[in-house]
């Protein structure tokens, strides 16, 4: 019990130690507050206000002056006396241990302070300002009237510089004027603020004009130096070449007429500072001189290349037309002998009719030259196509020409190719009849008569009074493979034959033991003797011997391969 009364009464004496510690914290941030107080009460503006009404205001200044004289009045009457009060309630808390209180009230009034001196330090600044509002309009208004001035003299003495945009600059100068004048009655009336506005909007209108200057002369440069020259010197050139019988695609004299007319458009939006206009028409007229330009200088040197090229293109026309005739009676040659691929004389005729063309237009173009009336520029395109179509056509005409060399080479191969088809037809016959067989099979030579057809068809249609040798190649293929095939078929039937004869006699052993092999055996004696069918008699002997002695037939073959 004694313990719990000691621990309250320590912890009552912790307590009334930090009443204790708090009121002392209190009544020391108090001290400092009435000091900042005292401070800030103090009517420390009052000398500058005093100066200021001596400035004699008006307007705008004399406004403003008198509602922070009013404002000020205010804090020092009003504000300041409010914020003491609350000093005096937070120290009467303190004295009356209400500390938690009184420290509640210093925050307020902390923050009255701080919001005091804020409105009092505004306050200043706004008078530091107004104060110095003559001065300064003072000295901006005697810079911006130097750059007027300098401006102004820029302008009048170079006004050939901006052309039609002089007399605009001008009016601009005279408005600037105009509120330099007004700055300077409400200056000396003491209304510095409204003053200050028009020295605001004489700067922007001086900077306006600045930079519209830097604008302008380059566009009027264009305008009045450069376009100027450069048409006049395009017109010279152009009744020159007219004068030397010169003729065009384009209408000259209307394109020049259209960029004067640009150039005075062009000029006449200058005078209304409409820049956009002029920047882009004269982006306009310097595209349409060069065109101008272009189509000038393109004629000249056509012409220069149309009179060098005359003679080297005619002298290609007639080598191309005098190839072309050397062909042709090769091909009048050729068609007596050889039935010609279409696609070759279609294409023949074709450059025939190309080259008939093309000396017509060449000689249209050479008598326009002569009679004046050519556009040189047309006569070099015609050229350039010329000699493009010239060279398709000897490109065409070689291959044509390689086409019939091919040809003629291709019958001697077909001719050599049939006599060896021939010979190895022979060849194929007499190994058939060393065979000494009563018979062939129908297949075999059916085979046979038709690859014998093929190589007489072959032989007869190279001595043909025209050799169609597109078909004669194909054939040729034909006949080989069919001739292969026979090739095979004979070793094939040579083999059946040999193979059946040894199967047979091989047979005879077993000819008596065994009634279903005799019958297997005169079977296949029959297929062979009378039917001539090798192949067959080999098939039915060879099973019928594999069921009484298995590995006989193989054993056998391989003897006749041995």
């Amino acid at each position: 019990m004694s313990t719990i009364i000691i621990g309250i009464i320590i912890l009552i004496l912790v307590f009334l130690w930090y009443m204790w510690f708090l009121q002392k914290k209190n009544a020391g941030t108090l001290n400092s507050y009435k000091d900042r107080a005292d401070e800030l009460k103090e009517d420390r503006l009052n000398d500058r206000l005093k100066k200021i009404e001596e400035m004699k205001l008006a307007g705008a200044s004399r406004d403003q002056f008198s509602h922070l004289k009013s404002d000020y009045q205010k804090q020092l009457n009003e504000v300041v006396p409010e914020v003491l009060r609350q000093i005096r309630g937070a120290e009467y808390k303190n004295t009356q241990f209400k500390v938690f209180g009184s420290s509640k009230v210093l925050k307020q009034v902390d923050q009255s302070l701080n919001d005091l001196k804020s409105k009092l330090d505004s306050i200043s600044d706004e008078l530091d300002e107004l104060s110095k509002s003559d001065e300064l309009n003072a000295t901006q208004s005697e810079a911006l009237q130097q750059t007027y001035e300098d401006l102004r003299k820029k302008i009048l003495t170079q006004s050939f510089n901006y052309g039609s945009a002089a007399d605009k600059l001008e009016d601009e100068l005279t408005e600037i004027a105009g509120l330099l004048d007004k700055e300077t009655q409400l200056t000396d009336k003491g209304d510095h603020i409204e003053a200050s506005q028009y020295l605001d909007d004489v700067k922007i209108k001086l900077g306006l004009i600045t930079d519209q200057l830097k604008v302008i002369e380059p566009l009027h440069h264009d305008l009045n130096e450069v376009f100027p020259g450069q048409i006049e010197e395009i017109n010279s050139v152009y009744q020159k070449l007219i004068n030397q019988k010169y003729n065009f695609e384009e209408d000259v004299e209307s394109l020049i007429k259209d960029v004067q007319t640009s150039l005075d458009s062009a000029n006449s939006e200058l005078g209304e500072l409409n820049f956009d206009y002029v920047n882009n028409t004269n982006e306009e007229i310097s595209q349409n001189i060069d065109h101008l330009y272009d189509i000038l200088s393109i004629e000249m040197d056509a012409k220069r290349s149309v009179l060098k090229q005359q003679k080297p293109v005619l002298d290609y026309i007639n080598h191309a037309k005098f190839q072309h005739n050397r062909l042709d009676s090769r091909i009048q040659k050729l068609t007596n002998d050889y039935i010609l691929a279409e696609d070759d004389t279609k294409k023949f005729k074709e450059n025939l009719v190309a080259l008939n063309d093309i000396r017509s237009r060449f000689d249209q173009d050479v008598q326009n030259i002569a009679d004046k009336n050519a556009v040189f520029s047309h006569a070099e395109s015609d050229f350039r196509t010329i000699v493009k179509q010239l060279d398709d056509i000897e490109s065409s005409e070689k291959s044509i020409n390689d086409n019939f060399n091919q040809m003629i080479s291709s019958e001697r191969i077909a001719r050599n190719s049939v006599d060896k088809y021939a010979k190895r037809l022979e060849i194929q016959k007499k190994v058939v009849e060393q065979l000494r067989l009563n018979g062939l099979p129908d297949d075999y030579l059916d085979y046979f008569y038709m690859v014998y057809d093929e190589i007489t068809k072959l032989y007869n249609e190279l001595d043909a009074e025209q050799i169609n040798m597109e078909d004669i190649s194909k054939q040729v293929i034909v006949t080989q493979e069919d001739l292969e095939n026979l090739v095979q078929k004979t070793t094939d039937l040579k083999m059946n034959v040999r193979l059946a004869e040894k199967l047979l006699q091989y047979a005879n052993r077993y000819a008596d033991k065994d009634a279903d092999f005799a019958d297997q055996l005169t079977r296949a004696r029959a297929l062979f003797d009378d039917d001539y069918e090798y192949g067959k008699s080999v098939e039915t002997i060879s099973a019928a011997l594999e069921r009484v002695e298995s590995g006989s037939v193989e054993r056998i073959k391989e003897t006749i391969n041995a």
